[in-house]
């Protein structure tokens, strides 16, 4: 899929947000792109971003951006629906990658990204992902009215234990 037809699909096929946005301060509404085709450098090591509260993200890989008004993400569609509390969710872009990123409110603490893009293999490789690192997970996300179709990849720390 192209990246602006991602960037259509994110913007206004998903129907509920996935974030009520009461902790957060009012921002203007931006749209995620997928990951376009990298140029030497735009890689980002996703992996080290896993151990870092959401502000010192924010310091590593620029300012946060705003949830787009209708984005849901296809994961947590049935929490919505059940009125499940949800965690903070805020947007990234570094390096030519934009990262839907959920995160505990009180702590600060990531609980997991979601890489948008519709090229497995690019996303995987632009941020620096191994399917068997010991330490996280890589998940595919398929977007919620075309199920075959990649909406983009989710990456989970892994709770190591001694």
């Amino acid at each position: 899929m192209r990246p602006i037809l991602v960037m259509l699909f994110v913007a206004g096929v998903l129907g509920v947000e996935a974030c009520s946005g009461s902790h957060e301060p009012p921002h203007d509404h931006t749209v995620p792109t997928a990951a376009a085709p990298a140029r030497p450098g735009e890689e980002l090591d996703v992996p080290s971003l896993l151990a870092l509260s959401i502000d010192e993200m924010g310091r590593r890989v620029g300012p946060q951006r705003p949830i787009p008004a209708g984005f849901t993400d296809p994961t947590l569609a049935p929490l919505v629906q059940r009125n499940v509390p949800l965690d903070s969710t805020t947007v990234f872009h570094s390096r030519g990658l934009s990262m839907v990123v959920t995160y505990n409110y009180h702590s600060r603490r990531v609980s997991d990204l979601l890489l948008l893009g519709s090229n497995e293999n690019e996303l995987m490789r632009r941020a620096k992902l191994q399917l068997d690192a010991p330490h996280y997970l890589v998940l595919p996300v398929f977007q919620t009215h075309h199920p075959t179709q990649l909406l983009g990849l989710r990456v989970l720390a892994v709770a190591q234990s001694e």
